[in-house]
């Protein structure tokens, strides 16, 4: 039962499109019609500015930080931070307020993720920045999720958030093969499914 309301409480801060929100109040203009469409800070940043995408990007962080945080506040179970936080990660990516189509919940996944595990934070964001630094961005952050999950289980043998680690990288490679059904006729299945997965490419035109 406190499962299924953290989850759900979890869901609805996820689902604010804080993106949308911040872009209309900086620039007055919908920000799903401008550049990838996307409502994350990249977006932001290119057509409304710095300032206002770290905000977005600060928001979403706490958006998955902050449910699995005050779940655990109140002295809830690992499964009950766990549902909060996962709550956080699918409102985020499948949000009720913008018909279910949302961003790929990276910033969400990393705040889950330090709220869970805070140590887990660092093995995290460094895999993050070593993938910045070799120029594949993209496996870098897929590849900072396989290495946080793998410190949650070096770190603690609690189950519920080994699974919730488990749950949160398959929720991220999720949202990134979202719609591959349509590049899968497009080429090799196996070649077009990891270049979707590792580096987010889709089959030239």
């Amino acid at each position: 039962m406190f499962e299924a309301i953290a989850f759900i409480v979890g869901y609805l801060v996820g689902s604010v499109p804080l993106g949308l929100v911040v872009a209309r109040l900086f620039a007055g203009i919908d920000i799903r019609r401008y550049g990838t469409g996307n409502v994350g800070a990249a977006n932001v940043a290119e057509n409304v500015g710095r300032f206002a995408a770290a905000l977005v990007a600060l928001g979403v962080f706490l958006q998955g930080l902050l449910p699995p945080l005050v779940a655990r506040f109140l002295g809830g179970s690992g499964a009950t931070v766990v549902a909060a936080g996962l709550g956080s990660v699918v409102g985020y990516g499948w949000p009720v307020f913008m018909n279910f189509k949302g961003g790929r919940a990276l910033g969400v996944g990393t705040g889950m993720a330090t709220a869970m595990v805070p140590a887990g934070f660092f093995p995290l964001v460094a895999t993050y920045a070593l993938g910045a630094i070799l120029r594949q961005t993209s496996l870098g952050t897929l590849l900072g999720f396989v290495v946080y999950a793998a410190f949650v289980f070096y770190a603690t043998d609690s189950t519920a958030y080994r699974a919730g680690a488990i749950l949160l990288l398959v929720l991220i490679a999720v949202r990134r093969l979202e719609g591959i059904s349509g590049d899968l006729r497009r080429g090799p299945p196996v070649k077009v499914f990891l270049n979707r997965l590792l580096f987010q490419k889709r089959p030239e035109n």
